[in-house]
């Protein structure tokens, strides 16, 4: 190559070298394209790891209920509205009618249900929706299996005078939600609702090894219409009489007449995951027919109560770090 020819390729390469320039500066400033996990939220240890394990002490009776008319409850609930207040109803065949009553077992009012049957209530629990505390009452046993549907009455809790015992009220169902099985009528005792989901749970009550669990979302709005639903797992429990789901949304107590299982789950998984594994089993107290169970509102104490008179309230409280009983709150006013 002639000296000519080098000079004019030597031209064409710095003109080159000038043109690509900005360009490659402006490359460089660019910012790096997002990885595949831009935008995604992080994993938190507490959403992935399961709620601490709670030791509870060895169950106590706390009360006897001074109202005779409840002789058979067959639910029980920490109410929202009312803090240190519980309740309950009485099995099928009785009165419309929900109770309150303290962890003294005062009687502090008796609320009739207008405009409802109580073919068969089997239990209660309470929960808040928004700002709203919600006691929902499940007409959902079948001995017979043969009812076409089972019914939800939901109840905007009362506020109660505290200082005031034997009150009389009356509540009109501000909702009623109907639903029938996906393959038939089933008998069930078990009522739950996850308020972080605003999902009903309710659990069959079968003669065997297992019981299935169904899930309800609760409805948009209000409706006549008869909702199917259908299972989602099954425990490894037999003969359910009763359940709640912590007010936390992270534990369900699931009881037989003998003893309880509970179950944990994080944030991450869903209740038919979790009830899939075998839940813990849980000591408690003798009854003479239990078929009642809640979680205090610091979700880490159970209540129950049972049929037949005298009708006795009980607790599960977590254990101290000696094995007992952790003490009460200082005034002792709101045990739940």
């Amino acid at each position: 190559m002639n000296r000519n020819r080098r000079a004019a390729v030597l031209v064409i390469l710095i003109s080159l070298a000038a043109a690509l320039l900005p360009l490659m500066a402006g490359a460089a400033a660019q910012p790096k394209p997002p990885g595949p996990l831009a935008g995604v939220k992080p994993v938190t240890k507490a959403a992935t790891t399961k709620p601490q394990k709670i030791e509870y002490a060895k169950g106590r009776q706390i009360a006897v209920l001074a109202n005779k008319q409840i002789a058979e409850s067959s639910g029980v609930a920490c109410g929202w509205a009312n803090k240190g207040v519980f309740w309950t109803h009485n099995d099928s065949g009785n009165k419309a009618e929900i109770y309150a009553f303290n962890a003294k077992g005062e009687n502090l009012a008796t609320c009739t249900i207008t405009g409802a049957w109580a073919r068969d209530w089997e239990d209660i629990c309470s929960f808040r929706m928004g700002d709203k505390p919600i006691l929902l009452i499940g007409d959902i046993g079948d001995n017979s299996m043969k009812r076409l549907h089972c019914s939800l009455l939901v109840v905007h809790e009362p506020r109660l005078d505290l200082s005031r015992r034997n009150v009389k009220l009356s509540l009109k169902p501000a909702q009623t939600i109907n639903y029938t099985y996906r393959g038939g009528p089933l008998n069930c005792e078990a009522l739950a609702v996850d308020p972080t989901t605003r999902t009903i749970y309710i659990i069959t009550k079968i003669l065997g090894a297992t019981c299935e669990v169904y899930a309800l979302p609760w409805p948009k709005r209000p409706s006549k219409k008869v909702i199917e639903i259908k299972p989602i797992a099954e425990v490894k429990v037999p003969l359910v009489t009763a359940m709640d789901i912590s007010p936390d949304g992270r534990r369900a107590v699931v009881l037989t007449y003998g003893g309880a299982y509970e179950y944990t789950r994080s944030a991450r998984e869903t209740w038919t995951k979790v009830f899939a594994r075998r839940g813990r089993a849980l000591e408690m107290p003798p009854r003479r027919q239990g078929e009642s169970i809640c979680y205090g509102h610091d979700g880490k104490r159970l209540y129950l109560t049972s049929e037949k008179l005298p009708t006795p309230l009980l607790e599960v409280p977590p254990a101290g770090p000696t094995g007992e009983a952790e003490k009460q709150p200082a005034g002792g006013k709101d045990p739940t």
